[in-house]
Protein backbone atom coordinates (compact mmCIF):
# COMPACT_ATOMS: atom_id res chain seq x y z
CA UNK A 1 0.00 0.00 0.00
CA UNK A 2 1.27 3.24 -1.08
CA UNK A 3 1.40 6.47 1.48
CA UNK A 4 -0.90 8.51 -0.71
CA UNK A 5 -3.60 5.33 -0.01
CA UNK A 6 -2.90 4.53 3.31
CA UNK A 7 -6.31 5.94 6.35
CA UNK A 8 -4.02 8.55 8.49
CA UNK A 9 -3.74 7.63 12.26
CA UNK A 10 -3.06 9.53 15.34
CA UNK A 11 -0.38 7.13 17.73
CA UNK A 12 0.20 8.09 21.29
CA UNK A 13 3.13 6.59 23.18
CA UNK A 14 2.82 6.15 27.06
CA UNK A 15 5.37 5.63 29.49
CA UNK A 16 4.72 5.20 33.31
CA UNK A 17 7.71 6.64 35.64
CA UNK A 18 8.46 6.42 38.93
CA UNK A 19 11.60 7.37 41.13
CA UNK A 20 13.73 6.76 37.72
CA UNK A 21 14.79 10.12 36.56
CA UNK A 22 17.74 8.83 34.36
CA UNK A 23 16.13 6.36 32.82
CA UNK A 24 13.87 7.95 31.86
CA UNK A 25 15.93 10.65 30.21
CA UNK A 26 17.56 7.69 28.29
CA UNK A 27 13.75 6.15 27.06
CA UNK A 28 12.97 10.12 26.23
CA UNK A 29 16.33 10.65 24.40
CA UNK A 30 15.77 7.12 22.16
CA UNK A 31 12.37 8.75 21.45
CA UNK A 32 13.59 11.47 19.66
CA UNK A 33 15.33 9.31 17.15
CA UNK A 34 12.38 7.55 16.66
CA UNK A 35 11.57 7.30 13.28
CA UNK A 36 7.67 8.52 12.47
CA UNK A 37 5.74 5.82 10.64
CA UNK A 38 4.33 7.27 7.54
CA UNK A 39 0.88 8.61 7.21
CA UNK A 40 1.20 8.89 11.41
CA UNK A 41 0.72 11.80 13.75
CA UNK A 42 2.37 10.90 16.78
CA UNK A 43 2.58 12.20 19.99
CA UNK A 44 3.74 11.23 23.52
CA UNK A 45 2.61 11.10 27.58
CA UNK A 46 4.76 10.23 30.54
CA UNK A 47 2.42 9.21 33.22
CA UNK A 48 4.29 9.51 37.11
CA UNK A 49 3.13 7.45 39.48
CA UNK A 50 4.30 9.41 42.95
CA UNK A 51 2.78 11.57 45.04
CA UNK A 52 4.22 14.90 44.13
CA UNK A 53 5.98 15.88 40.32
CA UNK A 54 9.55 14.78 41.09
CA UNK A 55 9.54 13.82 36.93
CA UNK A 56 8.12 16.51 35.61
CA UNK A 57 11.30 18.73 35.11
CA UNK A 58 12.98 16.12 33.39
CA UNK A 59 10.02 15.47 31.01
CA UNK A 60 9.90 19.16 30.08
CA UNK A 61 13.66 19.23 29.83
CA UNK A 62 13.08 16.63 27.51
CA UNK A 63 14.26 16.83 23.43
CA UNK A 64 12.44 20.13 21.91
CA UNK A 65 11.39 18.17 18.99
CA UNK A 66 8.68 15.60 20.91
CA UNK A 67 5.58 16.58 22.06
CA UNK A 68 5.37 14.88 25.36
CA UNK A 69 2.58 15.60 27.82
CA UNK A 70 3.04 15.04 31.18
CA UNK A 71 0.34 13.56 33.84
CA UNK A 72 0.45 13.11 37.75
CA UNK A 73 -1.19 10.05 38.82
CA UNK A 74 -0.71 10.58 42.91
CA UNK A 75 -2.51 7.01 43.18
CA UNK A 76 0.41 4.27 43.52
CA UNK A 77 0.14 1.58 41.54
CA UNK A 78 1.25 0.41 37.90
CA UNK A 79 -2.32 -0.53 36.75
CA UNK A 80 -3.83 2.68 37.90
CA UNK A 81 -0.97 4.84 35.96
CA UNK A 82 -1.82 2.73 33.41
CA UNK A 83 -5.36 3.68 33.07
CA UNK A 84 -4.72 6.98 33.65
CA UNK A 85 -2.23 7.06 30.04
CA UNK A 86 -5.40 4.95 28.16
CA UNK A 87 -7.60 7.90 29.52
CA UNK A 88 -5.53 10.24 28.38
CA UNK A 89 -4.83 8.55 24.95
CA UNK A 90 -8.14 7.87 24.07
CA UNK A 91 -9.04 11.95 25.05
CA UNK A 92 -6.80 13.07 22.73
CA UNK A 93 -8.63 11.12 19.69
CA UNK A 94 -5.59 8.42 19.59
CA UNK A 95 -6.29 5.11 17.12
CA UNK A 96 -3.34 3.33 18.85
CA UNK A 97 -1.60 3.48 22.01
CA UNK A 98 1.85 1.78 22.78
CA UNK A 99 3.67 1.51 25.62
CA UNK A 100 6.86 0.80 26.50
CA UNK A 101 8.62 0.87 30.24
CA UNK A 102 10.91 3.84 31.90
CA UNK A 103 13.57 1.26 32.26
CA UNK A 104 13.83 0.82 28.10
CA UNK A 105 14.89 2.50 25.03
CA UNK A 106 13.40 1.89 22.20
CA UNK A 107 15.10 0.96 18.40
CA UNK A 108 15.00 3.74 16.02
CA UNK A 109 12.64 1.72 13.54
CA UNK A 110 10.30 0.63 16.75
CA UNK A 111 7.34 2.73 15.83
CA UNK A 112 7.93 2.00 11.86
CA UNK A 113 7.98 -1.46 12.57
CA UNK A 114 4.72 -1.83 15.25
CA UNK A 115 2.58 -0.04 13.00
CA UNK A 116 3.45 -1.55 9.81
CA UNK A 117 2.41 -4.86 11.91
CA UNK A 118 -0.90 -3.33 12.40
CA UNK A 119 -1.51 -2.25 8.95
CA UNK A 120 -0.78 -5.94 8.03
CA UNK A 121 -2.98 -7.59 10.44
CA UNK A 122 -5.37 -5.54 12.06
CA UNK A 123 -4.95 -6.56 15.22
CA UNK A 124 -6.13 -5.47 17.92
CA UNK A 125 -3.02 -5.82 20.49
CA UNK A 126 0.05 -6.39 19.55
CA UNK A 127 3.58 -7.23 21.20
CA UNK A 128 6.92 -7.20 20.39
CA UNK A 129 10.38 -8.27 21.69
CA UNK A 130 12.46 -6.89 24.49
CA UNK A 131 16.23 -7.34 24.49
CA UNK A 132 18.36 -6.98 28.01
CA UNK A 133 21.60 -4.96 27.98
CA UNK A 134 24.49 -4.25 30.22
CA UNK A 135 24.26 -1.34 32.67
CA UNK A 136 27.13 1.32 32.39
CA UNK A 137 28.50 0.13 35.24
CA UNK A 138 31.21 -2.58 35.23
CA UNK A 139 29.99 -6.16 36.34
CA UNK A 140 31.47 -9.26 38.37
CA UNK A 141 31.66 -12.50 36.55
CA UNK A 142 28.58 -13.66 39.01
CA UNK A 143 26.25 -10.92 37.79
CA UNK A 144 27.91 -11.34 33.58
CA UNK A 145 26.27 -14.75 34.31
CA UNK A 146 23.34 -13.62 35.14
CA UNK A 147 22.99 -11.05 32.36
CA UNK A 148 23.75 -13.85 29.80
CA UNK A 149 20.93 -16.05 31.30
CA UNK A 150 18.28 -13.12 31.42
CA UNK A 151 19.43 -12.29 28.18
CA UNK A 152 18.73 -16.17 26.88
CA UNK A 153 15.68 -16.19 28.61
CA UNK A 154 14.76 -12.75 26.77
CA UNK A 155 15.46 -14.27 23.28
CA UNK A 156 13.94 -17.88 23.56
CA UNK A 157 10.45 -16.21 24.98
CA UNK A 158 11.04 -13.74 21.70
CA UNK A 159 11.79 -16.41 19.45
CA UNK A 160 8.62 -18.43 21.14
CA UNK A 161 6.08 -15.39 19.95
CA UNK A 162 7.35 -15.29 16.34
CA UNK A 163 7.12 -18.86 15.58
CA UNK A 164 3.11 -18.88 17.44
CA UNK A 165 2.65 -15.88 15.37
CA UNK A 166 4.14 -17.33 12.30
CA UNK A 167 2.11 -20.32 12.65
CA UNK A 168 -1.09 -18.60 13.40
CA UNK A 169 -1.39 -18.76 16.98
CA UNK A 170 -1.06 -15.33 17.85
CA UNK A 171 -3.38 -16.28 21.00
CA UNK A 172 -1.46 -18.06 22.25
CA UNK A 173 0.99 -15.08 23.02
CA UNK A 174 1.39 -13.25 25.78
CA UNK A 175 1.58 -9.49 25.41
CA UNK A 176 2.56 -7.01 28.21
CA UNK A 177 3.56 -3.38 28.39
CA UNK A 178 7.10 -3.72 27.74
CA UNK A 179 6.57 -2.98 23.78
CA UNK A 180 2.82 -3.08 23.21
CA UNK A 181 0.52 -1.73 21.00
CA UNK A 182 -3.29 -1.19 20.89
CA UNK A 183 -6.37 -0.53 18.86
CA UNK A 184 -8.55 2.26 20.95
CA UNK A 185 -11.72 0.01 20.32
CA UNK A 186 -10.39 -2.13 23.06
CA UNK A 187 -10.78 0.58 25.20
CA UNK A 188 -13.45 1.95 23.42
CA UNK A 189 -15.91 -0.26 22.12
CA UNK A 190 -14.89 -3.49 24.44
CA UNK A 191 -14.48 -1.74 27.89
CA UNK A 192 -11.30 -3.01 28.70
CA UNK A 193 -8.90 -1.65 31.38
CA UNK A 194 -6.48 -2.53 33.83
CA UNK A 195 -7.14 -3.98 36.56
CA UNK A 196 -6.63 -2.02 39.51
CA UNK A 197 -8.15 -4.32 42.36
CA UNK A 198 -4.31 -5.15 43.34
CA UNK A 199 -2.13 -2.62 41.99
CA UNK A 200 1.20 -3.79 43.60
CA UNK A 201 1.15 -7.44 42.82
CA UNK A 202 2.01 -7.08 39.17
CA UNK A 203 0.52 -8.72 36.40
CA UNK A 204 -2.20 -6.62 35.18
CA UNK A 205 -0.99 -6.42 31.59
CA UNK A 206 -0.92 -9.93 31.49
CA UNK A 207 -4.30 -10.38 32.65
CA UNK A 208 -5.47 -7.51 30.41
CA UNK A 209 -4.04 -10.10 27.45
CA UNK A 210 -5.73 -12.75 28.69
CA UNK A 211 -9.31 -10.95 28.68
CA UNK A 212 -8.36 -10.19 25.20
CA UNK A 213 -7.75 -13.61 24.00
CA UNK A 214 -10.83 -14.97 25.98
CA UNK A 215 -13.12 -12.51 23.94
CA UNK A 216 -11.47 -13.58 20.68
CA UNK A 217 -9.93 -10.32 19.52
CA UNK A 218 -6.96 -10.56 17.39
CA UNK A 219 -3.32 -10.14 18.75
CA UNK A 220 -0.24 -10.42 16.56
CA UNK A 221 3.55 -9.75 17.08
CA UNK A 222 6.12 -7.78 15.48
CA UNK A 223 9.11 -9.78 16.00
CA UNK A 224 11.17 -6.56 14.60
CA UNK A 225 9.81 -3.68 16.59
CA UNK A 226 12.28 -3.38 18.85
CA UNK A 227 12.78 -2.66 22.51
CA UNK A 228 16.01 -2.73 24.62
CA UNK A 229 16.10 -2.97 28.83
CA UNK A 230 18.85 -1.89 30.39
CA UNK A 231 19.19 -3.98 34.06
CA UNK A 232 20.41 -2.46 36.79
CA UNK A 233 23.06 -4.42 38.71
CA UNK A 234 20.79 -5.39 41.60
CA UNK A 235 18.75 -7.12 39.29
CA UNK A 236 21.76 -9.36 38.28
CA UNK A 237 21.69 -11.34 41.15
CA UNK A 238 20.12 -14.99 42.09
CA UNK A 239 17.72 -13.88 45.13
CA UNK A 240 16.10 -10.71 43.09
CA UNK A 241 15.48 -13.21 39.83
CA UNK A 242 14.09 -15.47 42.38
CA UNK A 243 12.25 -12.50 44.33
CA UNK A 244 10.50 -11.29 41.19
CA UNK A 245 9.66 -15.22 39.99
CA UNK A 246 8.00 -15.78 43.60
CA UNK A 247 6.17 -12.74 43.15
CA UNK A 248 4.74 -13.65 39.71
CA UNK A 249 3.68 -16.38 40.49
CA UNK A 250 2.33 -14.99 43.37
CA UNK A 251 0.11 -12.76 41.35
CA UNK A 252 -1.06 -15.28 38.75
CA UNK A 253 -2.16 -17.09 41.39
CA UNK A 254 -4.62 -14.46 42.87
CA UNK A 255 -5.90 -13.71 39.99
CA UNK A 256 -6.75 -17.29 39.17
CA UNK A 257 -8.47 -17.67 42.41
CA UNK A 258 -10.33 -14.43 41.09
CA UNK A 259 -11.80 -17.30 38.32
CA UNK A 260 -13.04 -19.59 40.92
CA UNK A 261 -12.11 -23.39 40.03
CA UNK A 262 -9.44 -22.58 37.22
CA UNK A 263 -7.10 -21.61 39.87
CA UNK A 264 -6.58 -25.45 40.72
CA UNK A 265 -4.01 -25.75 37.70
CA UNK A 266 -2.02 -23.49 39.04
CA UNK A 267 -1.83 -25.55 42.02
CA UNK A 268 -1.48 -28.90 40.50
CA UNK A 269 1.43 -28.16 38.46
CA UNK A 270 3.57 -27.41 41.45
CA UNK A 271 4.84 -31.16 41.90
CA UNK A 272 6.19 -30.65 38.78
CA UNK A 273 7.82 -27.40 38.59
CA UNK A 274 9.33 -28.48 42.21
CA UNK A 275 11.46 -31.50 39.86
CA UNK A 276 11.74 -28.73 37.29
CA UNK A 277 13.64 -26.72 40.35
CA UNK A 278 16.14 -29.69 40.94
CA UNK A 279 16.91 -30.38 37.19
CA UNK A 280 17.43 -26.84 36.34
CA UNK A 281 19.61 -26.73 39.42
CA UNK A 282 21.88 -29.86 38.53
CA UNK A 283 21.64 -28.24 35.38
CA UNK A 284 23.63 -25.13 36.42
CA UNK A 285 27.14 -26.32 35.93
CA UNK A 286 26.75 -27.04 31.96
CA UNK A 287 24.33 -24.18 31.16
CA UNK A 288 26.17 -21.24 33.39
CA UNK A 289 24.12 -18.14 33.49
CA UNK A 290 21.04 -19.59 31.41
CA UNK A 291 20.96 -22.03 33.65
CA UNK A 292 21.74 -19.87 36.31
CA UNK A 293 18.21 -18.00 35.75
CA UNK A 294 16.09 -21.17 34.99
CA UNK A 295 17.17 -22.23 38.97
CA UNK A 296 16.33 -19.12 40.06
CA UNK A 297 13.18 -18.50 38.44
CA UNK A 298 11.80 -21.74 39.13
CA UNK A 299 12.51 -21.82 43.10
CA UNK A 300 10.67 -18.67 43.24
CA UNK A 301 7.89 -20.03 40.91
CA UNK A 302 7.44 -23.05 43.49
CA UNK A 303 7.93 -20.93 46.40
CA UNK A 304 5.29 -18.30 45.37
CA UNK A 305 2.49 -20.97 45.01
CA UNK A 306 3.53 -22.54 48.46
CA UNK A 307 3.07 -19.46 50.20
CA UNK A 308 0.02 -18.27 48.49
CA UNK A 309 -1.63 -21.66 50.14
CA UNK A 310 -1.04 -19.50 53.19
CA UNK A 311 -2.66 -16.11 52.10
CA UNK A 312 1.02 -14.44 50.63
CA UNK A 313 0.52 -11.88 48.19
CA UNK A 314 2.39 -9.94 45.72
CA UNK A 315 4.25 -6.68 46.33
CA UNK A 316 5.86 -6.93 43.30
CA UNK A 317 6.04 -3.27 42.68
CA UNK A 318 6.19 -1.77 46.40
CA UNK A 319 9.48 -1.19 45.63
CA UNK A 320 11.46 -0.13 42.64
CA UNK A 321 15.14 -1.05 41.25
CA UNK A 322 17.14 1.52 38.94
CA UNK A 323 17.66 4.71 38.40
Amino acid sequence: MSSSSMPRLRLCVAAITRERPLMLAQLMASWATCETPPCVDVNFVVVENAARPDCRDVVAGAHSGLKIDYRLEPRIGIPIARNRAVEHAVACGADLIAFVDDDERVAVDWLVELVAEYRRSRALLIGGPVEAQAPATPLSRWRKAILRGVQHRFGHKAEVARRQNLAGRADRVTVVTNNWLAHRDLFVVHGLRFDERDPLTGGSDAAFDREVTRRGLTKSWADRALVYETMPPERLTFAYQFRRARDQSLASLARKRGRGWRAAPGMAILPYRLVAVAMATLAVPFRGGPGIVACARAAGWSMGRILGLFGARSRLYARVTGR
